[in-house]
């Protein structure tokens, strides 16, 4: 596996989330992602409606994940009821490429962090990790076990 280090500009996002536990997360993250599916068009000045994004915010001292499904947008006028609009800071990222079924996910993460070490680069715990799905990637609201997903993951770095 190889990443790549990027700096990706400031960017404005809404869309749902959900919180809760790593086990909880394997249960509620396809419901997630077909409510938004089916929710998305109520989302206004949105950038590329076929490129979105889940950011993860991991609280490691008590174990809970906060996951958000989001889409790009140029402001916020109006944020539709029930959903979340915030704001990701000018950041410097180390980029990887997920290609697979979703199943291998957990061995693609765990490659990253290896290249992450052996390269010399620290994740930044405090601040959220982000993946980017653009039209190579089908939801697993659809078919979790499709061979050729493809999507980018984004480890925020110190």
């Amino acid at each position: 596996m190889e990443g790549t280090i990027v700096t990706v500009p400031q960017k404005h996002f809404i869309g749902l989330s959900f919180s809760g536990t790593f086990p909880m997360l394997v249960e509620f993250m396809p419901k997630l992602w077909a409510t938004f599916l089916q929710r998305q068009q109520e989302i206004p000045h949105v950038i590329h409606p076929e490129i979105r994004y889940d950011f993860s915010d991991e609280n490691f001292e008590h174990r809970m994940y906060t996951e958000y499904i989001v889409v790009e947008v140029e402001r916020f006028e109006q944020i539709p009821p029930g959903m979340v609009g915030f704001t990701v800071p000018e950041r410097t990222y180390a980029r990887f490429t997920h290609k697979g079924p979703m199943e291998q996910v957990q061995d693609t993460y765990q490659q990253l962090f290896a290249w992450l070490h052996e390269n010399g680069h620290q994740q930044n715990e405090q601040v959220v990790r982000m993946e980017r799905y653009d039209e190579r990637y089908i939801p697993t609201v659809h078919e979790a076990t499709h061979m050729e997903n493809t999507y980018e993951i984004f480890i925020p770095l110190r």
